[in-house]
């Protein structure tokens, strides 16, 4: 089953040639979402061969330019392709009035319906729920009403020994039972599933921050993460900048990434300048030992215990 993430824009603000805004394209499961929007995101997908036609639900985390402005492009881009297939998109409140605006401004008319759902900025609100996984957005403190985005996998199916099932002629609804790890009982016996299976492998999770400072509620949804995607648009000597402008310095992520148990810190939202970012992964390191900087269109898996393949 896989959980991959493509990391389209890893910019803050202001897009550059080597970093766009932000955006990032997670495959889980064979399901497809969009988690922010950030200017040219159309173009950064076709880049990275993302089959964006096919996407689930697109997750806007709040209403700044850099993380919403590709959207209008991307829905327009879609009905010209043709797409039919209806579209949610969980945001703040203000996403679909905004949206409505622009659409009346352009004339423009999609071929597809859209489903427009708030998360809640002052609680954890589950979005997408799947059978062996779910989407989770949590707020965070930023400069506007912002959430984070948790995706964890759930509900894993255990390992049944097919071999010893058959001979033991186990009817359909009994394997199914013992898949989900559960008690069941057959011809007046209890069978358990640790007798018959193998217990399912440990479930992956991914947590973005967004943009925000640190903070309590992001802590509490990294606890355990294997991968954090953390915003780091600072260094430590800019570190009164990041306070004023509700950002987070990679010393400060790295506090918190250590803090929280996560598996592999991933370093985002760098600023521009920023040329070499040897710095932010010197002072992040000295928090937690395993440290990455996102680059634009690098592809990750997510795997037990932080990262998997790297491209």
């Amino acid at each position: 089953m896989n959980f991959d993430v493509v990391f389209l824009g890893t910019g803050a603000a202001v897009p550059v040639p080597s970093r766009g805004t932000t955006s990032q394209f997670l495959d889980i499961h064979g399901h497809t979402y969009l988690i922010d929007a950030g200017e040219g995101v159309q173009l950064a997908l076709r880049k990275n061969k993302c089959k964006f036609q096919k996407l689930k639900g697109v997750f806007i985390s709040h209403m700044h330019g850099d993380h919403v402005l590709g959207l209008p492009g991307l829905l327009s881009t879609m009905s010209l392709l043709g797409r039919k297939e209806p579209l949610t998109i969980y945001g703040p409140a203000d996403l679909k009035v905004w949206m409505e605006q622009t659409w009346r401004a352009i004339q423009a008319h999609l071929s597809f319906e859209l489903t427009w759902l708030s998360w809640d900025p002052k609680a954890p609100k589950e979005m997408w729920v799947e059978e062996r996984y779910r989407l989770i957005s949590f707020p965070v403190k930023h400069r506007i009403p912002t959430c984070g985005l948790k995706v964890e996998e759930k509900s894993l199916p255990w390992g049944l020994n097919g071999v010893k099932a058959g001979v033991a002629k186990l009817p359909y609804h009994v394997r199914q039972a013992l898949k989900r790890g559960e008690e069941v009982k057959w011809e007046d016996k209890v069978l358990h599933p640790d007798d018959w299976c193998t217990p399912p492998r440990k479930a992956r999770s991914y947590v973005f921050s967004s943009d925000t400072r640190p903070c309590q509620s992001l802590q509490e949804m990294a606890a355990g993460a294997d991968v954090l995607y953390h915003d780091a648009t600072f260094a430590n000597l800019d570190e009164d900048r990041a306070k004023s402008t509700y950002h987070s310095t990679a010393k400060q992520a790295a506090r918190l990434a250590h803090q929280a148990g996560v598996g592999h810190l991933v370093l985002g939202h760098i600023s521009m300048r920023y040329k070499d970012v040897g710095l932010l992964v010197e002072e992040a390191k000295a928090f937690h030992p395993k440290v990455t900087v996102a680059e634009d269109d690098m592809r990750m898996t997510i795997e037990g215990g932080g990262l998997g393949n790297r491209v």
